[in-house]
Parts: C-alpha cells; sequence; structure tokens
C-alpha cells in the first residue's frame, strides 16, 4: 500500500466501519454552489484497493486541483466542473434529463473569458471519461482511457449546452446555431484493465493542469507509480 494512504486506511478500519464518515466542503466553483461531499467507508476502501471509485472521490481530488491551480497562478485558466451536475442518472428521462443536464452546464460557461478551459469528468454508465471544453473555440476534447470512440449522451450534452451558449453570449450571431461543435479526440494513456478509468481522469486532469493538453500524447500507458502519486495527493488532502 502506497505509504501516504496508511494513515487514511488506518482511520478507515478503526473509526468509519460503523457508519462514520468523513465531510469534505466541496466549493461552489466546482459544483455551482457550496456543499460538502460525505466519503463513507466503502468510497475510502475502493480508492485504497483500486476499485471502481465513486463521483464523490472524483470531486475531492477535483478540489485538490482547484486549489493547487490557484496557488500556481492558474486559477484563471481551469474551471472544474462537478460531473454530478453533467453525468445521466437513471430516473432520467432522455430529453428532460439533458435539457436539466445542459442548463446546470451553461450555468459555468455563461461568463467564460476567452481561453479558459473547463474539465468536465463524465460518467456514460460505469466508465469514466473526460471532456474539455474551449468554449471560444467552440471545442470539446474528448479523452477515453479505453480510446472508444462512443460519445452519445455526451456528444448531445455538449451540443445542446454550447448552442445555448452561442446565444447567451451573442456568439450565435456570428455563428450558426445549429453549427455542430467540433469534438476532437485526443490521445492519452490506455487503460488496460476493467476498473481504474477513475483514475485515470484523475491523472488526466493533472497532466493538463500541471503541463498541458500535449502531455498526455507522450504517455501510453500510466504506471503503478503515476497511480500510487495521485492516490497518494488525494488522501493527503
Amino acid at each position: 500500500m502506497n505509504r501516504a494512504m496508511k494513515p487514511l486506511a488506518y482511520y478507515a478500519h478503526s473509526s468509519m466501519r460503523q457508519g462514520n464518515q468523513i465531510e469534505v466542503p466541496i466549493p461552489y466553483t466546482i459544483m455551482g454552489f457550496d456543499m460538502p461531499v460525505f466519503l463513507s467507508f466503502e468510497d475510502i476502501y475502493e480508492f485504497i484497493n483500486l476499485q471502481e471509485i465513486s463521483a464523490n472521490c472524483i470531486l475531492v481530488y477535483m478540489k485538490y486541483l482547484e486549489e493547487l491551480c490557484r496557488i500556481n497562478g492558474q486559477a484563471e485558466e481551469f474551471v472544474f466542473v462537478s460531473p454530478s451536475l453533467i453525468s445521466p442518472v437513471r430516473t432520467d428521462t432522455e430529453d428532460a434529463g439533458r435539457r436539466e443536464r445542459a442548463d446546470n452546464l451553461l450555468s459555468f460557461l455563461r461568463d467564460a473569458p476567452k481561453e479558459r478551459l473547463y474539465l468536465v469528468p463524465h460518467n456514460r454508465g460505469r466508465h469514466w471519461v473526460l471532456g474539455v471544453i474551449d468554449p471560444w473555440e467552440d471545442l470539446v476534447l474528448y479523452f477515453d482511457p479505453l480510446r472508444e470512440k462512443k460519445r452519445d449522451d455526451f456528444t448531445e450534452l455538449m451540443n445542446m449546452a454550447l448552442a445555448d451558449w452561442k446565444i447567451t453570449t451573442g456568439e450565435g450571431i456570428r455563428r450558426r446555431r445549429d453549427c455542430k461543435t467540433k469534438f476532437s479526440y485526443r490521445p492519452c494513456p490506455l487503460q488496460e484493465g476493467s476498473v481504474e478509468c477513475g483514475y485515470f481522469i484523475l491523472g488526466f486532469m493533472r497532466d493538463i493542469v500541471l503541463n498541458g493538453i500535449d502531455a498526455l500524447e507522450s504517455k501510453q500507458f500510466y504506471t503503478s507509480e503515476d497511480l500510487d502519486l495521485i492516490r497518494g495527493e488525494w488522501s493527503g488532502h
């Protein structure tokens, strides 16, 4: 086990098995409003043991990355959007659910300055992918650790949100509203197992923030040391 995770593992086993939770405040810049997430023993256990991870685990790391951006003077360069605001849920009717999720995303994009990127983890059904939105370029970069070309709901969601953004900003006057948003599949490290996608999305966001979009193109895989680094940062936060 990663040395940095041992104190958290000890705490989880000694204090959380009876239902105690860890409260982590998530700022409005990620959720659209201030609210905490509560990490359960199951969340911690799954993360420590490289099992499938929850949206709450991803939110905690996004909070860490946002604070890192602020420390590094990058607060105006990146916005992290909670996956819970845009990922589908089973109770959605297709149109109504997508409309609500597109409105959630639009609330983040509405006052977007040029050259700011929006990092949007998306769960398409037990698999995590990452979208990076550049609204002024009408462009969505798409990173899938399985390197599959299955966008379906995600594509429609991005088209809907960005079409509305063009109207609210006046960009629809300069560009046809029904002009489809450009999607670009980008090279990224390949997930070899069946459950690591969430950790890869954390790694993608980390690499983009620290080294730029093109940094992912040079990596074919994430090593166990890469994943240990990410999990150590997560547990220490």
